[in-house]
């Protein structure tokens, strides 16, 4: 949970429209009362862009968005 609670701070916490149609059991636990705007890009500001990028789709919460070993490898 405290794992969840990071990403979302970094990157911001998922929509509500996530939460209402997420299938896994009682996955609102998860939910921050408070949502989290993010702040990847001024935590790693001199990241460049597309490392950023490859770090936010490497942390997305939906799987089906969620980048593999294979994406990041083949990134740029």
């Amino acid at each position: 949970v405290e794992q969840l609670h990071k990403i979302f701070k970094l990157c911001g916490s998922p929509s509500d429209e996530y939460w209402r149609k997420s299938k896994l059991p009682h996955a609102t636990i998860f939910k921050p009362q408070q949502p989290y705007e993010g702040c990847l890009q001024d935590t790693l500001k001199d990241i460049p862009e597309s490392a950023i990028s490859l770090i936010k789709t490497l942390l997305s919460v939906e799987p089906y968005k969620r980048g593999t070993a294979s994406t990041a490898l083949a990134s740029e």
